[in-house]
């Protein structure tokens, strides 16, 4: 089993903090989230991020743009738009020479349960259309939870699209906040298809990106998760910077070992993803699906 350690940063503060990610051979995980930054930026600008991301070897992610957007809106003009503003993200994490680029289906509760089967057969044709942009320009695509309830719909739409461009994110720390799932078991529903985890704790409650290990996501039980899925990949820890050490610590604590330093491609790409073996889904009741109430992810 191999981890590769990964930090959460903004496009924003990237360039501030790039000797601080060659210094402690952090990988990057670039937040693509802040759309309207995305139009500011020069692409001379960003080509030359490329440039000092590969000259101080540091392997890069993207989080992809989410607020406000629904790709699989009933208003096709909706739809529409929020391809757009995603493809514009792939696009820049293209640039920035980004190995796997990471987004939301903004499926929660909220979608009621008559109505999902087209909401699903919505998302499967705008994913159809990213997957193949991202065939093109050899970026992997990654789908995360964020308000789902459980794993039924992500699960079904990868099986769906089973491409080998198409992977699967597991946010933990959003996991045990807004999931009906434990953490874990987002590892054994997806474990065929995981490219990264995404650390960070809380009480259950808010999405509060705490350090590993000062709420209720239970890492000892993740890790346990990943042992028996004899399952290696990029561990991303979307903390404050001033919490990386006390999350590195827990996580080690409870059985993770790490490697930094750039990610080889071998440890990326697979030519056959297996189809994904059913898992059960908890009983309990769902969690509200957030804050914003209207299935945008909301985090740091």
């Amino acid at each position: 089993m191999k981890f590769r350690l990964m930090k959460s940063e903004p496009l924003r503060t990237l360039r501030d903090n790039l000797a601080y990610l060659e210094q402690n051979r952090y990988s990057v995980d670039v937040r693509l989230t802040d759309a309207e930054y995305n139009r500011e930026i020069h692409p001379l600008e960003l080509e030359k991020l490329a440039a000092e991301l590969k000259e101080r070897k540091i392997s890069a992610f993207c989080h992809l743009p989410h607020h406000g957007l629904h790709l699989s809106c009933p208003d096709p003009r909706v739809m529409e738009y929020s391809r757009e503003v995603i493809q514009e993200g792939l696009e820049i994490g293209t640039i920035l020479g980004c190995r796997v680029a990471v987004l939301y289906s903004g499926f929660s509760n909220h979608v009621r349960p008559a109505h999902i089967p087209e909401w699903r057969e919505r998302l499967v044709g705008s994913l159809r259309a990213l997957v193949t942009q991202a065939e093109e320009e050899e970026i992997i695509l990654a789908l995360e939870n964020a308000y789902d309830p459980d794993a039924t719909v992500l699960r079904e739409v990868v099986d769906e699209i089973a491409s080998p461009w198409l992977r699967f994110s597991a946010d933990l720390g959003r996991a045990a906040c807004f999931s009906r799932m434990a953490p874990e078991e987002w590892i054994h529903a997806f474990k065929e298809r995981i490219i990264m985890i995404s650390c960070h704790d809380n009480e259950g409650m808010e999405d509060d990106h705490l350090a590993c290990g000062r709420g209720v996501v239970g890492y000892d039980q993740v890790f346990a998760a990943m042992q028996e899925a004899d399952l290696s990949c990029v561990v991303n820890l979307d903390v404050a910077q001033e919490d990386l050490d006390e999350s590195i610590a827990h996580l080690e604590s409870v059985g993770f070992t790490f490697e930094r330093g750039e990610i080889p491609e071998s440890e990326l790409f697979v030519e056959d993803v297996p189809a994904v073996s059913a898992a059960p889904v908890s009983d309990s009741v769902p969690a509200p699906a957030g804050p914003a109430g209207d299935g945008s992810p909301g985090g740091i």
